[in-house]
């Protein structure tokens, strides 16, 4: 078996989880949620200032 089917094994095993549930498991709280309200926000965009913008 080679290597890139042993990754494609593994990985068809392992739950992808998003940004916020990652976040929520490390620091136990949503970062994107409003700390007044506890409404959602929606992530519009992600920019670095090397890179520009990456997600829009």
């Amino acid at each position: 078996m080679a290597a890139g089917d042993l990754v494609d094994a593994i990985m068809s095993y392992t739950k992808r989880i998003s940004y916020v549930e990652l976040f929520e498991e490390v620091a136990d709280r949503n970062p994107l949620k409003y700390v007044f309200c506890g409404r959602g926000m929606e992530l519009v965009r992600l920019s670095h200032p090397k890179h520009g913008v990456f997600f829009d």
